[in-house]
């Protein structure tokens, strides 16, 4: 058979036009959709999320647009409900991720765990839903029914859930040693990671220990057979904890300086708490050398604390990280906080700190162990009266430190009115974050009694519901400690104010507050027409000065926060922001446009648009002082963290620059802060 080409070629153009014509038609339908579906669909859901109307949100669980349906669910997670039998109910009837961890966030009384139960036996295809909700509201007959079915449970689709929910109900109820032996038996040779952790989270976060030296044994010999760092890190943590001088004898020393980042700060937490010995010595050796500066801070703080390290070890902390030029002024300030006499550093203490306001807490610090008492207190005095906030802010953390650990003998009647008199100054900033740090303090103090209540009820005036939660939550309990009986009654006007995360809080530290309904919040409501113009899943694009962090939001879950973010990014807000919350195998937190420390936020709250999601690694989630007090402060997860699902919102994931993520130290800025969407 003989072709045209002409004719090959000319069918060949109309066969790809037809296929990018399909292909328009095709994105131009998802478009609609996705449009349709923000403009007409989400803000009749959320006309009801703004009001916490359980009723009437259940209502979309059975819309006919599944999107919908799974955000009402969703919404349900921090939604209170009246009837939670007919709730479970429907729980059942969906049967989906969504559904069951709204239930998970509602108390259970006993006779609903026991349904539940009666469900987890009759139902297979309950149980993933079921161990979800048990993990988080079980009880002891919890426990035993899932370690009496633990067979059945091996290689199923809920093993996961049903083993995090095991290992989640030990550290609160008893079993028995022999299914202990038994299911640790077998999690210690499981080469996945999500089922290793799960299984073994109970020991990793609670206080447990592994008794049985077998399966010691066999839990460390996987340190050496596994490849994965986060199961390294479990066994790490696990095998310190029940043999401390066993393992420490048979942990290799060879690569530490090159380790992984988490296994390296958890290497550095665990013999931190050891007696020191040749061996810590070269470890931490290695830890300072790594190249991950968060690896570096950690070392250092735990040699710090070791009391036991040989005064030439020092010289090891001046080489490797003080005078080496290569290391971040953070680390270094570290490394002479470390030294047991910093006097000759005083100098470089000085030039370093001035390179970035944050640093001043390491700088006071230094200070603290340099300078006679008297001398400090002057210093403080001075830094008190600057007309900088952060530097009053972080004199005030500093006094709190500092006099909190003053050896009674030092402590005399000038000396006090002197800090009494610190305290009311840091008070009369009427600053919400100097006000916060200070209050604890004043607390544990023993400077404040009798005669102080109407001064204190003045500088409480100062502040304001919403805005200002966090002082009135943080006031709360010293109120209750120093003035229960004097306070009651300005406890029960706040309370009045119907503020659902300062009652709750109220509540939690003892108070007796009269039940008042919950004002009605005012939200900011989402742009949707905006939302649709970005997208469903926009980049958000982080540059600071360690690389890019490149963020892929997922709007159909968060509408109303990231609706908010985007209004700052676009705004600039979030540029020269810094992260103002480290914590090593936790988080990073940044996004206080406000103030820059973690008390602040924009003039607007969004509500808690809750996730099924889990905490793992490179999720983003939204900061809050309770439910429905989301702003502009967001996290990045460095580890798997559980106890956090289902109580903050999601917004995202990293998808690019974790390496960024985990360089991030406190005072590290976010330059600037920008969208990649896709072309319009």
């Amino acid at each position: 058979m003989k072709f045209n080409n002409k004719c090959v070629k000319g069918m060949c153009k109309v066969f790809w036009v037809f296929v990018l014509f399909t292909i328009m038609v095709s994105c131009q339908q998802k478009e609609s959709a996705y449009s349709i579906l923000l403009n007409q669909e989400y803000p009749e859901l959320y006309e009801q999320v703004f009001e916490r109307n359980a009723d009437s949100i259940l209502t979309f669980t059975s819309h006919s647009d599944p999107f919908i349906r799974e955000q009402a669910w969703r919404s349900l997670i921090q939604t209170p409900v009246a009837d939670i039998n007919d709730f479970i109910t429907k729980v059942q009837y969906a049967d989906t991720e969504e559904a069951w961890m709204a239930l998970s966030t509602k108390e259970l009384s006993e006779d609903q765990l026991n349904r539940l139960h009666d469900l987890w036996e009759q139902r297979t295809t309950f149980r993933k839903g079921i161990s979800r909700v048990l993990g988080q509201q079980g009880n002891q007959a919890s426990l035993d029914l899932l370690v009496r079915n633990f067979d059945s449970i091996i290689d199923q689709n809920h093993e996961f859930e049903s083993a995090l929910a095991i290992s989640r109900l030990m550290m609160d109820y008893e079993i028995s040693e022999n299914t202990l032996h038994s299911i640790l038996k077998y999690a210690a040779v499981l080469n996945e990671p999500d089922l290793y952790r799960a299984y073994f989270y109970g020991f990793y976060r609670g206080n447990q220990m592994v008794k049985d030296q077998d399966i010691l044994k066999a839990i460390w010999d996987g340190y050496n057979w596994v490849e994965n760092p986060q199961i390294k890190q479990y066994i790490l943590r696990i095998a310190f904890r029940s043999d401390p001088a066993g393992t420490l004898e048979k942990l290799p020393v060879s690569d530490i300086s090159s380790m992984n980042v988490q296994l390296a700060v958890e290497l550095a937490m665990q013999v931190g708490k050891m007696e020191w010995n040749e061996k810590i010595g070269e470890i931490f050796t290695q830890l300072m050398e790594h190249k991950n500066p968060v690896v570096n801070e950690v070392a250092l703080t735990n040699i710090e604390s070791n009391s036991d390290k040989p005064s030439d070890f020092e010289d090891r902390i001046k080489e490797l990280i003080i005078e080496n030029d290569e290391k971040e002024s953070s680390v270094r300030l570290s490394g002479i906080r470390s030294l047991t006499d910093a006097s000759e550093y005083l100098a470089l203490t000085d030039k370093l700190a001035e390179e970035d306001v944050y640093l001043l807490q390491k700088k006071l610090d230094i200070y603290r162990k340099a300078l006679e008492t008297d001398e400090y207190m002057s210093l403080l005095t001075g830094y008190a009266e600057s007309e900088n906030r952060m530097e009053v802010l972080f004199a005030a953390q500093a006094l709190s430190q500092f006099w909190n650990g003053l050896p009674e003998s030092e402590v005399n009647t000038e000396r006090k009115e002197k800090v009494r008199s610190l305290v009311f100054d840091f008070l009369d900033q009427q600053d919400r974050s100097i006000t916060y740090v200070t209050i604890p303090f004043m607390n544990t103090s023993e400077l404040f009694g009798e005669g102080d209540f109407e001064k204190v009820k003045e500088y409480l005036s100062d502040y304001e519901l919403p805005g200002d939660v966090e002082v009135f939550q943080v006031f709360g309990q010293f109120l209750k400690d120093t003035f229960e009986d004097e306070a009651q009654e300005l406890i029960n006007s706040l309370a009045a104010e119907g503020n659902i995360a300062l009652n709750n809080t109220f509540k939690d530290q003892g108070w007796d507050i009269p039940e008042s309904g919950d004002v009605s919040k005012s939200f900011r409501k989402p742009d949707w027409n905006r939302l649709v113009k970005l997208g469903p899943d926009p980049v958000w694009v982080l540059e600071t000065g360690k690389g890019i962090i490149e963020i892929q939001m997922d709007v159909l879950s968060a509408p109303a926060t990231i609706s908010g973010m985007d209004s700052l990014t676009v705004s600039g807000a979030y540029n020269d922001v810094a992260f103002h919350r480290v914590v090593p195998n936790f988080v990073i937190q940044g996004g206080d446009i406000e103030t820059g420390d973690g008390f602040g936020g924009p003039d607007f709250v969004v509500p808690t648009e809750a996730s099924s999601l889990q905490y793992e690694r490179g999720r983003v989630g939204i900061a809050s002082a309770g439910t429905d007090t989301e702003g502009s402060q967001y996290f990045v997860m460095h580890d798997w963290a559980p106890h956090l699902n289902g109580r903050y919102t999601i917004i995202g994931e990293v998808i690019s620059g974790m390496d960024v993520v985990d360089k991030i130290m406190v005072g590290d800025k976010v330059n600037k802060a920008s969208w990649r969407v896709p072309e319009e």
